[in-house]
């Protein structure tokens, strides 16, 4: 890791120099103009047409599309990191880990531009409460991802199996799996291809069965794991991956449908796909490809409604700004501002992009008016979009402790995983335990934070 950073530091202090020779980030000579730098991990083409779109509308200030800090995910955090420690950090950032972020004192609190702003209570009511710590806002979320099924219409045709309604139950969605590998047992295909290796129905299912309950039991002020909604849904997540309708292809398998590097979904051996709609390609890719019609289901919902899970993207402000007002507005303009938007969905028009993968954390009729010129061609996912205002968003990227508590599971102490594979532990076991253990985590870091 030092390593690591000496090589960082070197190329940032590099870009550190040649931004002296901005005469202090006075690009016109007027006292007015200020200079501000901008990072993520997206696409570069995109943000640079949105960047020159924003200095159009502030011809007073100029910004850098920052390209020195690589990666994405946790490695684009760390790079972060590095450009803090040489005093280089971006004035506007995207950040895969917000309590990473905060706990390095990456991040302003920019809650007096944020509530100063009326747009912000256009933001979904839920999203609008997250990347807030105390009496302070130290990020700004940026965009949501739509949690669906993506679905294989020609593999239902194929079959003779009706397709599911968009306003299904989660017991639907089940039996829809089953169906699925009945129909196609002996041609290799599987009902669902899991979340990452692993069904998420204890993630998904109480939120669908109780309003006042969000993403993974989490409601506001604790995780609630030792409830029957929890539990019920974790066993039925075991017993349906003990029922051989979850994609889990032997080595034989995939032999047998084209060898050891095949994807079975995309080839068209699965019927459903429980995925973000940041893999919204797939469904061009695989029609053009390899002919197979792919739609994108609605999640399915449970007792008390039907609830879009979505996952949330975000954004700090840097603690090393020297124009927090004015970072405000450029982290406005490339998230969830209107404008900014607007300018996004005429670069795609303009380059011809053919799908969108993200989506408006704020309401605004005339950007969802503009997206749905992306929208509309994809069965189910208006469904979705009109829902939006029932959706309940993740907490990996912005609730702390969160993340260490997962990693407290998979420890080689703990090993949790191999035990509920080898069935050696039931959820009614380490439910309680679990419960106790991410409640103290999570509380012990929002203390930390407030202090």
């Amino acid at each position: 890791m030092k390593k690591l950073l000496s090589f960082a530091l070197v190329g940032l202090m590099v870009f550190a120099l040649a931004a002296c020779g901005d005469d202090g980030g006075d690009t016109g000579g007027g006292q007015n103009n200020i200079v501000l730098t901008y990072a993520d991990w997206g696409d570069q083409e995109l943000n640079q047409v949105m960047i020159d779109a924003f200095m159009e509308e502030y011809p007073n200030i100029t910004v850098k599309l920052r390209e020195d800090i690589t990666g994405a995910g946790a490695e684009f955090t760390g790079n972060l990191l590095n450009a803090q420690a040489a005093g280089v950090l971006p004035d506007v950032f995207a950040i895969d880990n917000v309590p990473t972020g905060i706990s390095n004192g990456l991040g302003l609190d920019i809650s007096e531009y944020f509530d100063a702003d009326p747009d912000t209570q256009l933001i979904y009511p839920n999203i609008r409460e997250t990347g807030v710590y105390g009496d302070q806002r130290l990020a700004l979320p940026t965009f949501q991802f739509i949690k669906g099924i993506y679905l294989n219409i020609t593999l239902f045709d194929y079959y003779g199996l009706d397709l599911p309604e968009k306003d299904w139950t989660y017991e639907e969605f089940i039996q829809t799996a089953k169906d699925l590998r009945a129909a196609g047992q002996n041609d290799y295909v599987y009902g669902i291809d899991p979340w990452f290796g692993q069904l998420d129905f204890e993630s998904m299912f109480p939120m669908q069965d109780h309003e006042d309950v969000g993403y993974n039991t989490w409601d506001g002020e604790q995780f609630n794991f030792n409830t029957n909604m929890w539990i019920d849904a974790y066993n039925t997540k075991i017993d349906l991956m003990a029922q051989d309708v979850v994609a889990a292809y032997s080595e034989a398998d995939l032999n047998a449908i084209g060898g050891a590097d095949v994807w079975p979904w995309f080839e068209g051996y699965v019927g459903m796909k429980i995925d973000g709609s940041w893999n919204m390609w797939m469904i061009e890719d695989m029609f053009d490809e390899n002919g197979q019609e792919v739609g994108f289901w609605p999640y399915p919902g449970g007792d008390a409604g039907q609830f879009p899970p979505t996952i949330l993207d975000f954004a700090m402000v840097s603690s090393q700004t020297e124009n927090p007002e004015e970072a405000y507005l450029l982290a406005k303009w490339m998230t969830f501002g209107k404008e900014g938007w607007l300018s996004r969905l005429d670069a795609m028009e303009q380059r011809g992009d053919t799908y969108l993968d993200r989506y408006p954390i704020a309401d605004y009729p005339e950007v969802w008016t503009a997206a749905s010129d992306y929208t509309i061609f994809i069965e189910g996912l208006q469904d979705s979009i009109d829902n939006l205002d029932n959706a309940k968003p993740d907490v990996d990227k912005w609730l702390p402790g969160y993340k260490s508590f997962w990693e407290w599971v998979g420890n080689e102490e703990n090993d949790y995983w191999t035990q509920i594979d080898e069935g050696t532990v039931s959820p009614e076991t380490f439910a309680p335990i679990w419960e106790e253990k991410i409640n103290e985590m999570v509380q012990a870091a929002l203390n930390e934070i407030g202090e």
